[in-house]
């Protein structure tokens, strides 16, 4: 996927030239909802006798960050959210700054960002989407604002619905924080994952005789319930079952630091320093504290034996 950097329009790709269709929105998780934007955007694309290039306008950090003092945990970093949206169709994003452009009113930000940086012909928005100083446009003033301009058009996307709700990054953030990655990945289209190189840790996977792999997560990204799950991990071009510990190893006393130990069945080799992508498929049991080692290795082989049933 071709990044456009608008803080550095220098650094990668310019625009296209004769304009864009961009879906607008935060993107966080790039859930099925947002699967609707990009459809009705490719869609509209359709219409047209030249069809446009399609990408997406978002941050290079949530907006978050700027706005609250304890900002909402991210389900996707920025580069797996580039990677979804690109799986899903889109062939560029534009990264804006936020705080570059927080206090443009509602006017201003289609005039000066959709239309003269982007040359935005087709848009694509969520029912509830807001932009402007402090949030105050909303979906129909984009419509005012931008639809009913000649060659530009706009499509407002209903709430895609889930279980009686419509689908947002809050609800599955609620489900990954209370253990309920299965529901999670209804709402995402895929699994919550994680990205990370393998680091070294303290070798008590290997005393255990279940050697793990230790992956620490994103500042500022998600943290799922502390537990035990059942993972599928891609390492290179192979994947791997297995299951991995989220938490802070209370039988050891190890601290505060919340970590993701993965053991990978069927595996067998040095993994310090590769990259891996652990999916979360089901929430197995809770983190507790264990009397002794040798309790905890038979819970560990419990945990194994109730993975490899899942899978």
């Amino acid at each position: 996927m071709r990044v456009i950097d608008l803080k550095h329009p220098d650094r990668e790709y310019v625009l296209p030239v004769g304009g864009c269709g961009l879906c607008l929105g935060h993107f966080d998780g790039v859930h099925t909802g947002h699967a609707a934007l990009i459809d009705a955007l490719v869609a509209m694309n359709k219409q047209r006798e030249r069809p446009l290039p399609l990408g997406a306008l978002c941050f290079e950090e949530p907006p978050a960050v700027t706005l609250m003092k304890e900002p909402t945990p991210q389900i996707t970093t920025l580069a797996q959210k580039l990677r979804f949206l690109g799986a899903a169709g889109l062939s560029f994003a534009v990264l804006y700054d936020f705080s570059a452009i927080m206090h443009l009113s509602p006017a201003d930000f289609v005039a000066d960002v959709l239309i003269c940086d982007c040359n935005c012909r087709l848009a694509a928005c969520g029912f509830n989407y807001r932009f402007g100083a402090g949030g105050l446009g909303t979906a129909d003033d984009l419509a005012r604002l931008f639809g009913t301009q000649s060659d530009r058009r706009l499509a407002v996307v209903p709430p895609v619905m889930r279980g009686g709700r419509p689908v947002s990054s809050s609800v599955i953030r609620t489900l990954l924080e209370n253990g309920h990655p299965d529901d999670a990945a209804v709402l995402l289209g895929h699994p919550f994952m994680l990205d990370g190189t393998v680091e070294s840790g303290r070798h008590v996977g290997r005393v255990l005789e279940a050697p793990t792999a230790n992956l620490t997560f994103p500042r500022g990204g998600l943290v799922p319930a502390h537990g035990v799950y059942a993972v599928l991990v891609r390492l290179g071009k192979r994947q791997y079952p297995g299951i991995c510990n989220v938490g802070t190893r209370p039988t050891f006393e190890d601290g505060d630091d919340v970590i993701c130990e993965v053991h990978l069945f069927d595996f067998s080799g040095n993994l310090y320093g590769r990259e891996m992508r652990v999916s979360f498929l089901r929430f197995l049991r809770k983190e507790r504290a264990f009397a002794s080692a040798e309790a905890l290795k038979t819970q560990i082989e419990a945990d194994i034996r109730a993975a490899k049933a899942f899978f």
